[in-house]
């Protein structure tokens, strides 16, 4: 019995990383991690290409914000 089951609790623990990626790429650019971990969770693979675009979205946004001016280059030991 297990042995049938085996397949969808692989990709069930797939699933858990994925969905954290997504809330770790989201949160990074300033929405909510739990509701894009739900996300994740509901939608595993498409999930991480959506963060990806909403975090495009977000920088072309801060860059818009700026109106041209160079980006501010970070101390050393900072990140953007």
């Amino acid at each position: 019995m297990l042995f049938y089951l085996l397949p969808y609790l692989l990709l069930y623990l797939l699933n858990v990383p994925l969905a954290l990626i997504t809330g770790y790429i989201a949160y990074s650019h300033g929405q909510r991690f739990s509701l894009w971990l739900l996300i994740g969770l509901l939608l595993p693979f498409v999930s991480v290409f959506l963060a990806i675009a909403v975090a495009i979205r977000h920088k072309r946004q801060v860059e818009a914000a700026r109106g041209g001016a160079p980006a501010p280059v970070p101390a050393p030991g900072e990140f953007e």
